[in-house]
């Protein structure tokens, strides 16, 4: 296994890996940020939303989203759980790295990870003092399972079994994109077992397994450059699935194709009112804008012009079609980003991004750690890669307490979106606090 790139990378291709690195962290990060303005809409109810079709995060923006409880509680131009849940991995290796050390940062392990996952759901992204919004149904429970964190696996696999073994949402491969980067230098097969295990932290059926395995793998063949056109992404596609199906799992051919060979966007119906998370619609509709992309570049020549309106034209495609649409952008905003680079990123999102400078950083430590950009980087002196962040541990009365503000922010903009539109809100008591997003857990 090599922890660094070989001695005849020069300067020009390292340079080109790191960008594409940034694009990764950057571009899923976005997506998922502008994929919030349409979450859980229909299509017809996204374009009704906004008819313009486009979004700003920057002055005089950001652009308003629709105003419903769902995104009442969400700060504007801010990622949600999907990035979070990124980090924790993202962290956890920066956590084991030093650039003067000859021993190579350690892989994310199921019960670091699990770990992580503990502290956020308790007290969200501790680094930027978040809250843990956005946690859906079937990681809250496992989470929430005594013993998770010493067998994570064999918890979400119990809970799969309890709960027939039918379902299959995007939660785990909506995080898988750092585990790319994080292989960049290892073997292909190491990637796609890192992704089977972390996906089987929480989401053990073979549809989520497959989905993060080719995910992982298609994050590290495009920044290595080994994924020049879609005959070399579909080499990898197959590859990754025939190693899933040879460690036992059971995969339906057919359905799994017709996600990936889609044509168009709208084949996915994406907000199918009973599918909406389904992680083959996420893997599909993510493939299918990178095909897209890969199309368009060739169409062009390779135009510059063509390249640097790509990521928000796509990705703004995808939105549109609503139903999980900040997952759906997260990971097809990794891939877009990985095959693209950070430079082709639109500047009016990139800059209004919330916490934008922070998490450059972070991309900038990783690059250090694998050999790309010189400089010293030592996890253990970073205090935003351990567990709770380097930040005091918070209580439950005070975490209680947070919320409780949080909800009377929400009331107040309830009450204000009222009168400035004249309109009655119905149930302002207990019966639409119930309903308030945190209190969601009907997805991933």
């Amino acid at each position: 296994m090599d922890s660094l790139p070989p001695a005849s990378t020069t300067a020009l291709l390292r340079a080109a890996l790191a960008d594409r690195i940034v694009g990764v962290l950057l571009g899923s990060a976005l997506g998922d940020t502008i994929g919030l303005y349409t979450e859980f809409l229909s299509a017809a109810a996204a374009l009704e939303s906004y008819p313009s079709r486009s979004f700003t995060l920057v002055p005089p923006g950001p652009t308003p989203p629709k105003f419903d409880l769902h995104r009442a509680s969400k700060p504007p131009a801010h990622w949600t759980d999907d990035t979070d849940h990124a980090l924790l991995l993202l962290l956890a290796f920066l956590h084991t790295a030093d650039t003067e050390s000859e021993t190579p940062p350690a892989l994310p392990t199921q019960t670091v990870l699990a770990e992580r996952l503990r502290v956020w759901v308790q007290q969200g992204l501790r680094p930027l003092e978040t809250m843990p919004l956005g946690l859906g149904r079937l990681v809250g429970s496992v989470v929430a399972t005594k013993g998770f964190e010493e067998t994570p696996e064999a918890i979400a696999r119990e809970h799969w079994e309890k709960t027939g073994k039918k379902a299959a949402p995007n939660g785990s491969l909506m995080r898988t994109h750092p585990l790319g980067l994080m292989c960049l230098w290892r073997e292909e097969k190491e990637a796609f077992t890192l992704a089977a295990d972390i996906s089987r932290v929480t989401h053990v059926d073979p549809r989520c397994v497959a989905a993060c395995v080719v995910g992982t793998a298609l994050v590290r063949a495009l920044v290595r450059g080994d994924v020049v056109g879609e005959e070399t992404l579909d080499g990898v596609v197959q590859r990754g699935r025939e190693w899933v199906v040879a460690q036992g799992e059971e995969l339906d051919a057919e359905e799994l194709d017709r996600h990936l060979q889609c044509s168009s966007l709208a084949e996915l119906k994406l907000d199918e009112s009973t599918s909406v998370g389904y992680v083959y619609k996420c893997l599909g509709s993510g493939i299918l804008l990178l095909r897209l992309a890969m199309r368009k570049m060739a169409g062009s020549g390779g135009s510059l012009l063509v390249r640097s309106r790509l990521f928000e034209e796509l990705v703004t495609d995808l939105v549109m079609c609503g139903g999980d649409a900040d997952t759906n952008a997260c990971f097809a905003g990794a891939l877009l980003g990985a095959h693209l680079g950070y430079g082709a990123l639109p500047d009016h999102w990139n800059h209004g991004l919330r916490h934008e400078e922070w998490l450059l950083s972070k991309a900038e430590s990783l690059c250090q750690v694998l050999g790309l950009k010189e400089g010293r980087y030592v996890g253990q002196e970073d205090k935003d890669t351990r567990p709770d962040g380097g930040k005091p541990h918070i209580s439950q009365a005070e975490m209680e307490g947070r919320w409780m503000v949080l909800q009377a922010e929400v009331a107040k903009q309830i009450e204000e979106h009222a009168k400035a539109n004249a309109t009655k809100i119905k149930g302002k008591g207990s019966s639409w606090t119930a309903s308030l997003p945190w209190k969601d857990r009907t997805k991933r």
